[in-house]
């Protein structure tokens, strides 16, 4: 599939660069995150964070099989079919994990801190698989960028650091096809205290750090997991202090929950293109200067993968949003 002329009369021949963001553990958008190098001849692909799910769901042990919770509906699964629910539990997002009754017991016995670290070394087994499968699947002439949002935990780290086909971004400066490319998975505070939140001046301090190492704004995409505020990019629901939908009549009242701190460094630096997630019902692209920010938002419940597809080009950028 070929939405773009891969090269006009003279110049440079264009770079394909693939953005996604927010899968949320669904194993099926990750599938289809690394096919998209092949289906849209794309040399770059970039997810963009909150890669790993939230949620574990115990196959617990019995004589005949094993006894499982999902969906608010309990089942019992014979030792034949368990693969076959394993598979549909990671494509909704959520981590199976086979244990006998009495280390559900345990777990549940844990302190917050310790069940945490539970939580991340059980969805650190799943993402190790999907990075050998990243192994298996991409050629070696793909860069495949990934980092952690906001949303996950800290074992995502070590292991994007360790694979092999898959390279490392967050918090630094990377460069591809004379393009260079400066990363940060975190986002300002949130009402839902996720693990990787900063202060708008931090947020400043760290994004505007690696943008003074790049040489030409030209050619340098920002690669900020929050998008801008008050930028249509982060409009979403207002929530009371319990995490309820503030509603304005029949409607939930919208508000834009972004980062001023990336709003301003867009802003000063003026970069050539601005990459986000983070806010999934806020897809779209607009410009703030000569910048083009782009959110292609998340609907990763329903196993399509909302993403980006951008052609750059002697200093310029096109894109179309894609969903597959």
């Amino acid at each position: 599939m070929s939405l773009f002329r891969r090269r006009d009369r003279g110049g440079e021949p264009a770079t394909r660069l693939y953005y996604a963001s927010d899968i949320h553990g669904s194993e099926v958008l990750w599938r289809k995150f690394l096919n998209a190098a092949a289906a849209y001849k794309a040399e770059v692909l970039v997810m963009g964070g909150d890669v790993t799910g939230k949620v574990v769901v115990p196959l617990v042990e019995g004589p005949a099989g094993f006894h499982v919770e999902l969906f608010g509906q309990s089942q019992d699964v014979a030792f034949d079919d368990v693969e076959e629910m394993e598979h549909r539990i990671r494509s909704n997002g959520m981590y199976p994990h086979r244990m006998t009754s009495e280390e559900v017991a345990r777990v549940a016995t844990l302190e917050e801190d310790a069940k945490e670290e539970w939580f991340a070394d059980v969805m650190r087994e799943t993402f190790d698989g999907w990075l050998a499968l990243a192994d298996e699947r991409l050629d070696d002439d793909t860069r495949c960028f990934v980092m952690p949002g906001n949303d996950d935990p800290a074992g995502v780290d070590r292991s994007i650091e360790e694979a092999a086909k898959v390279e490392a971004c967050d918090d630094r400066v990377v460069e591809f096809a004379d393009y260079t490319m400066i990363s940060l998975g975190y986002a300002n505070p949130t009402p839902f205290d996720s693990p990787r939140e900063l202060s708008e001046d931090e947020l400043y301090r760290r994004v505007s750090a690696l943008a003074d190492q790049v040489e030409s704004m030209d050619r340098c995409i920002f690669n900020l997991h929050v998008p801008p505020y008050d930028s249509s990019l982060d409009t979403a629901p207002a929530l009371t202090d319990d995490l309820e939908v503030v509603m304005s009549g029949s409607a939930p009242k919208m508000i834009a929950v972004g980062s001023t701190a990336v709003r301003d460094v867009i802003e000063r630096y003026q970069p050539l293109l601005s990459l986000h997630g983070h806010v999934h019902e806020s897809p779209g692209a607009t410009n703030i200067g000569r910048t083009l920010c782009i959110n292609p938002g998340s609907d990763y419940h329903t196993g399509r993968i909302s993403a980006c597809l951008i052609n750059l080009r002697d200093g310029t950028v096109r894109h179309q949003f894609v969903t597959g």
